[in-house]
């Protein structure tokens, strides 16, 4: 059963939702993303990163405060201090930026922050009034997830629709799934309850790399966007770093045991069914940024394969 719509979101007298400007948008799409269980290897986060970062032309419109919704010792503040002097203090938030496309039909609101830690219903209410009052008709939520996937193979990204033609239109692989669900899953049936389309879109990532992040999924996810909401961003940076970044694990590997061969080769040839494990048990990065993808770290990230051969990972 969904909700009504009302005047806000408002818990123990505080209005959770900090408006900054009133945006004057053209057929706005959202791209939410969280950081989190539903966001393996940071590829949602830096996926949502990377097109904001894309636009020079992008206003912080508005943001939810985080008392309500955050455990901040799991979601530190982080402080700047400056020739001993403390200069400032950044909140764990979920922003909503507004990107200004000119020559499209459709301007774009960027949502993203860290999966919250209470208060899910209000939390997911307070996003969807928020995308209801300025317009939003058609959202796209991202995501990622533990896959039986290696780092050579193609990325192939399943869709999961608020109705069936959302997902043929895509063109995507139509997503099963039963079990837990991160936020994502509870605003997207928050989006439907008051007739927002929604399509999310999820990438796998290899098991063995779960501690960093992938840039072959941030990119599939990236141009998948692209095509949907023709965004023609400029995608040369993370087609480079992901080139970089495969051959030095390859390079790393052709030093690597005969065991950590055949485990790849295992997976490469394993059917998995779309979805089969939404398991992130990595601690997620406050502000994960593309600069965090380091080809150069190739000999460490064997050594996690190895140690996750071995059990110890």
């Amino acid at each position: 059963m969904g909700y009504q719509l009302g005047q806000g979101v408002t818990l123990a007298g505080m209005d959770v939702i900090r408006r900054f400007e009133e945006p004057d948008l053209r057929q706005p799409i959202a791209i939410v993303a969280f950081g989190g269980w539903n966001d393996a290897c940071d590829v949602a986060s830096t996926a949502a990163d990377f097109i904001v970062d894309a636009h020079p032309d992008r206003t912080v419109i508005a943001e939810i405060e985080p008392d309500p919704f955050y455990d901040f010792q799991q979601h530190r503040p982080h402080i700047e201090i400056r020739d001993g002097v403390a200069r400032t203090v950044s909140w764990p938030r979920l922003q909503f930026t507004a990107l200004s496309r000119p020559d499209d039909a459709h301007d774009i609101v960027v949502v993203s922050g860290p999966e919250p830690n209470f208060q899910w219903k209000a939390f997911s209410r307070t996003i969807v009034e928020m995308l209801v009052s300025i317009g939003i008709e058609e959202v796209l939520l991202i995501g990622a997830y533990v896959g039986a996937v290696s780092h050579t193979t193609p990325v192939v990204i399943s869709g999961v629709g608020s109705d069936a033609v959302s997902v043929i239109r895509s063109g995507l692989n139509s997503a099963s799934y039963k079990g837990p669900s991160g936020i994502v899953g509870v605003v997207q049936a928050d989006c439907k309850s008051v007739g927002i389309r929604s399509l999310s879109m999820w990438a796998p990532t290899p098991p063995y790399l779960s501690g960093n992040p992938f840039p072959k999924a941030v990119l599939a996810l990236v141009e998948k966007i692209s095509d949907i909401t023709n965004l023609h961003i400029d995608t040369s940076e993370l087609i480079t770093v992901d080139a970089e970044y495969t051959h030095k694990v390859d390079e790393a590997l052709d030093d690597a045991g005969s065991d950590v061969s055949e485990f790849l080769d295992e997976i490469e040839a394993y059917d998995e069914p779309f979805l089969g494990s939404l398991v992130n048990d990595v601690t997620e990065a406050d502000d994960p940024q593309l600069s965090g993808i380091d080809p150069e770290r190739a000999e460490m990230l064997v050594d996690e394969i190895v140690k996750f051969l071995n059990g110890d990972a």
